[in-house]
């Protein structure tokens, strides 16, 4: 594919330029879990009373969904070879969870704004008419809308960055590992039982693998 190969082109051999790949994936997998752990205490507060809105509840429900991606991901990461399989599908995750991300950034960034320029409406009739130590408080706010849109901004490219030092790594495993079993001996007695843990296991399984014959048709 040409975009792949674009791509290719792009991604990192060393997380931020000197440390091994693998480990910029702890690091970011370790993140993700903490970033995404947040999210139970979102749905939590819908039980305490603190209002949220549709969105908000859909992308902490997603936070949820994701967190034992994440986990698997990163307890498995050296495991062979099994961490193929689960790097896959949290590399998978983890390209949908940007975009996804990106989106609610945009919309909390036309959210923020829309709301600023009617504050600011307001604001601009009533500072006219305050001292002028009231004033420069109210001037603040526009440092405050500069450093917070830096600080989104700066965050979205770190995010893109991840992302692209996560797919480079999973690109690097599929390659070492092409051709090999991704189930280990005790993995499939595991699967041959009966019971509904077992057809959990079977239906996980199945993503894992599809996961990576996605990545492997995508970069072959």
């Amino acid at each position: 594919m040409a975009f792949a190969t674009s791509l290719i082109q792009y991604l990192p051999s060393k997380f931020f330029g000197f440390l091994p790949l693998y480990i910029g994936v702890e690091l970011i997998l370790g993140f993700a879990i903490l970033n995404k752990a947040g999210g139970a205490y979102g749905i939590v507060s819908i039980f305490t009373g603190h209002p949220i809105n549709f969105w908000q509840w859909l992308y902490n429900s997603l936070a949820i969904a994701t967190l034992p991606i994440y986990i698997s991901g990163l307890s498995h990461l050296q495991i062979r070879p099994s961490n193929v399989r689960k790097i896959s599908i949290s590399c998978l995750v983890y390209v949908a969870d940007t975009v996804i991300g990106i989106l609610y950034t945009l919309y909390f960034v036309y959210f923020w704004f829309s709301n600023e320029d009617d504050i600011s409406e307001t604001e601009g009739t009533r500072t006219k008419d305050l001292p002028p130590d009231l004033a420069a408080q109210s001037a603040s706010a526009g440092r405050e809308l500069f450093i917070t849109t830096g600080s989104t901004i700066v965050l979205t490219v770190l995010r893109v960055y991840f992302t692209l030092v996560l797919v480079s790594f999973t690109r690097t495993l599929l390659k070492q590992t092409a051709g090999q079993r991704l189930v280990a001996d005790d993995e499939e007695d595991e699967f041959n039982k009966e019971g509904k843990v077992a057809r959990v296991k079977k239906w996980i399984f199945g993503l894992e693998i599809r996961s990576s014959e996605i990545l492997s048709d995508y970069f072959t």
